[in-house]
């Protein structure tokens, strides 16, 4: 792709800017290199601290791909069983409906409801961890909305389980799992687990407008329960797992082949299915987050080897709306 690609991407970002203010980094990459990188607006507006293509976010639901990357590599190498309950491997989770397996948790179809729509989560997580109670025990008395298999519905609740179910049968915590998997053979570097109450050199703050005026987003509401944790990033590490994908030093073949087939339809948007961890349409896969004062997505075009990448922490940034705008130019 020719350098006047990148110059007509940037003059049409620059444009969006202008009437909608970015604030974050935009990265677009094809086989052969980065075709635009660009960060606009502050990493901290209270500091004036400007993004930088190197700044750290926190990439919220994005984060369910390396989950679902990690449970598959562990069926490879036999240690799970897509057809298995959860409560096989750890003992809390028997309390699930006996019916759900770890396919139906990784496609969003086992019926459990989401944490996240829990009202009051905050305060409810605050008791919780005050008490001393377990985190596993509560995920596993989430109510079962529907039968598994029935339907397709979002719920954190099964990757989340998903991610106890991969520490308990390595005996590793989450976070090291995970780099020792992927992230130290990847070179991502700039990747971990983000606990907001930690200092993370480079991390941006999450923004949000709160009467007109610039506000501070708060920590993501599960960020005080000592849990398998949503992952930081940036948008170079998640370029290099783009390429990673398309090289298969992710995924072995088959596993492939199942995370990326359909096995349900988004209840967001009826345009897309959904595999193990991707939101799944002709010719892309993507997959989304967000968090107080954030917004993370990525798309990939198999047949381009095409990577569109959008990290802001401003929650009023609409990722869609910019990528609507650029599929055009990139004739996708």
């Amino acid at each position: 792709m020719s350098s006047d690609l990148g110059a007509s991407l940037a003059a049409e970002v620059a444009a969006h800017h202008a009437s909608q203010p970015l604030s974050g980094v935009l990265r677009i990459s094809g086989p052969d290199g980065v075709i635009l990188e660009q960060a606009y607006g502050e990493a901290s507006r209270q500091l004036g601290v400007p993004n930088r293509p190197n700044t750290k976010f926190h990439i919220a639901s994005a984060t369910k791909m390396f989950i679902a990357a990690t449970v598959l590599r562990l069926v490879d190498e036999g240690r799970l069983d897509l057809a298995a309950h959860p409560g096989s491997y750890r003992p809390e989770f028997a309390a699930i409906d006996v019916r759900v397996t770890l396919h139906h948790l990784l496609s969003h179809t086992s019926g459990l409801a989401d944490v996240y729509d829990v009202p009051d989560l905050q305060a409810v997580m605050a008791r919780l961890v005050a008490d001393s109670g377990s985190f596993p025990a509560y995920l596993a008395a989430t109510p079962q909305l529907f039968s598994p298999g029935e339907r397709w519905g979002y719920s954190s609740s099964g990757f989340l389980v998903l991610a106890y179910v991969a520490e308990a049968v390595t005996g590793e915590a989450f976070g090291p799992l995970l780099c020792r998997l992927f992230l130290d053979p990847i070179g991502m570097h700039d990747t971990g687990e983000d606990d907001p109450r930690l200092v993370n050199p480079g991390r941006a703050y999450g923004h949000f407008e709160l009467n007109g005026k610039d506000g501070n987003a708060e920590d993501d509401r599960l960020a005080i329960v000592p849990a398998p944790r949503e992952l930081y990033s940036t948008a170079a590490d998640l370029d290099l797992w783009g390429r990673a994908l398309y090289a298969g030093r992710v995924l072995s073949p088959e596993a492939t082949a199942k995370s990326f087939t359909s096995y349900g339809t988004s209840t967001f948007d009826p345009t897309l299915g959904y595999g193990y961890g991707w939101f799944l349409a002709k010719p892309f896969r993507m997959i989304g987050g967000q968090a107080p004062g954030f917004r993370s997505a990525m798309w990939q075009f198999p047949e381009r080897e095409l990577n569109v990448i959008m990290l802001w922490n401003d929650q009023a940034v609409d990722s869609h709306l910019l990528f609507r705008r650029l599929r055009p130019l990139l004739d996708i």
